[in-house]
């Protein structure tokens, strides 16, 4: 009875052929998923951004910046290439998507990427997809999921602690991803340098706690040239960066309340690349990326070798 049947059919689709009648033949849809992922490299974002959940919130026209950190494995090959793919659904990539950014990597074992997408959707999710490319040409990929929100964002960090020029601890602080920068973590990733906005030290003159933009360091004579005695980056520069502005806040604004409005209405005069730094006071800064924060003083160990702890609030 089958054969009977599909000679019937044969019969019919030969008909309607002879009769110019074409069979509606439907297109084969596109396979959007997402190219397989074979790398074993250790690719992960810095725990502060994320606090390990792999995802953030953030409004239209907010930027999310996201440091990302790239290691060797014993079965990977040294990282060479990152592309940054954008998709607003989960698991998708078309074949022909062109990345976002790509960056070609040093030909080290671990390296600290940082990445920047200004969200443009205003509702639902976005999908950062960081491809990194091993030189066997294999991908290891990790993901950030975006929650759009209808309300500006801002970031939060608590507990930062900076140590002063002759101190071991990092000096330098990336208010956008919450990442501290040690002088040989500038020079082998020159990229990350336009993130660093807060740098800390003691007056050379004054020995005074002072906030500072890593381009003011030099004005005021610190060293940007890395001693020779260091083992690992020793003869690099840590100059360059952009300009960072400090001002008092106002004795009206509420740090623990202050959201993206209260930022956003800060008057801070583009005059000031240094602040003295006092316990339980509150400052406002301005960075090169526009973006407004608020600094508020925890507690202070003085001297060239001593430190400072601090909160901080900052637009996305």
């Amino acid at each position: 009875m089958k054969k009977i049947s599909y000679l019937f059919l044969a019969f019919i689709v030969a008909l309607m052929t002879s009769c110019g009648v074409v069979p509606d033949v439907q297109p084969v849809p596109e396979d959007l998923s997402l190219p397989v992922a074979d790398g074993t490299l250790d690719v992960a974002f810095t725990d502060s951004l994320t606090n390990k959940t792999g995802t953030v919130t953030a409004a239209s026209g907010d930027n999310v910046n996201v440091s990302v950190i790239i290691k060797k494995t014993a079965t990977a090959g040294k990282p060479k290439i990152m592309r940054v793919f954008i998709a607003t659904q989960a698991n998708y990539r078309g074949k022909t998507d062109q990345p976002l950014f790509e960056i070609d990597l040093k030909n080290r074992a671990e390296q600290t990427q940082t990445i920047d997408y200004t969200v443009s959707p205003t509702t639902g999710k976005v999908y950062i997809h960081c491809d990194v490319y091993d030189n066997n040409n294999k991908v290891t990929r990790k993901t950030l999921i975006v929650n759009v929100s209808s309300e500006a964002q801002i970031a939060s960090w608590q507990n930062v602690t900076l140590g002063a020029q002759n101190n071991a601890a990092a000096s330098r602080f990336a208010s956008a991803t919450g990442d501290l920068y040690k002088v040989c973590d500038l020079d082998s990733n020159k990229i990350n340098i336009g993130y660093v906005d807060i740098t800390y030290a003691a007056d050379k003159i004054t020995a005074k706690p002072i906030f500072l933009s890593n381009p003011r360091r030099a004005v005021l004579n610190f060293s940007t040239t890395i001693p020779s005695s260091n083992t690992v980056c020793g003869g690099g520069s840590t100059a360059g960066g952009t300009s960072t502005y400090f001002v008092a806040a106002p004795s009206t604004v509420d740090f623990a309340a202050a959201n993206d409005a209260v930022l956003g209405a800060l008057v801070i005069p583009t005059t000031a690349e240094d602040i003295i730094a006092e316990v339980g006071k509150t400052y406002a800064f301005l960075n090169g990326r526009n973006k407004k924060g608020l600094i508020k003083v925890i507690s202070i160990v003085q001297g060239a070798d001593g430190k400072i702890t601090f909160d901080i609030k900052v637009q996305k």
